[in-house]
């Protein structure tokens, strides 16, 4: 015989994320309550699992990687961009013909 334990929970206003549960769950081919059981198992296991990160670190972190991710981040744009123009020059002189 398995301990049975519940778990009641209220989704007060969220109709549309009971629907969006119903529909995941049925689209993987699980019940709501086996597929809502994985995801609280997978979140709690991902919860012990991460390490713990100090806010000071964290602030450090970031402002250590701001303008690698600012060059990165320029250069996509560039990129883009570019390829853009050139899609509008070539119409341009599609248009002009």
């Amino acid at each position: 015989m398995t301990d049975r334990c519940q778990l009641n929970l209220r989704l007060d206003g969220r109709r549309d994320l009971l629907e969006t549960i119903k529909n995941v769950a049925a689209a993987e081919g699980l019940s709501v309550n086996a597929w809502v059981i994985r995801t609280l198992e997978q979140a709690a296991n991902q919860a012990i699992s991460a390490p713990t990160i100090q806010p000071q670190t964290q602030v450090s972190e970031i402002s250590d990687i701001q303008p690698v991710l600012d060059k990165l981040l320029d250069s996509k744009l560039d990129t883009l961009l570019a390829t853009k123009l050139a899609g509008i020059e070539e119409r341009l002189g599609k248009l002009s013909a």
